[in-house]
């Protein structure tokens, strides 16, 4: 009984570990997310301000409304990379850290002070300079 209690746990554990990072891969970014766009050839600082389906809505940071544009993941690159210090939100209040790793638009990040044991997957929402 017991092997069977753990065999159900690893199998439930392994699937939602692998359900969770596919659900956000559908879309290439969030709401509220920092990023940079590519346009002629250069790449600019930029805020996304809707999101469907697998466009993003942006706005071109210091640039008027009239910039604001729909732009597909082949012009969109998460502006995080790994080792960048980073505001996190966790419960409504921004705490600094570090992205430990880039996944599928999501980040794995650790909290300046804490132990590893708070390191998790955030969507990119929650991250900032």
């Amino acid at each position: 009984m017991k092997n069977k209690v753990l065999f159900s746990a690893i199998f439930m554990a392994t699937w939602v570990g692998t359900l969770i990072p596919s659900a956000f891969a559908a879309t290439p970014c969030s709401v509220g997310q920092k990023a940079e766009v590519l346009w002629k050839q250069a790449w600019y600082p930029a805020t996304v301000l809707k999101v469907n389906d697998d466009k993003c809505y942006i706005t071109y940071d210091g640039y008027d409304s009239s910039w604001n544009e729909w732009v597909g993941t082949t012009r969109f690159r998460v502006s995080f990379q790994v080792g960048d210090s980073v505001r996190i939100l966790w419960k409504g209040k921004w705490y600094p850290g570090k992205v430990l790793q880039v996944y599928n638009n999501l980040y794995k990040i650790t909290y300046d002070g804490y132990d590893s044991s708070w390191d998790e997957w955030v969507e990119p929402a929650r991250v900032s300079r």
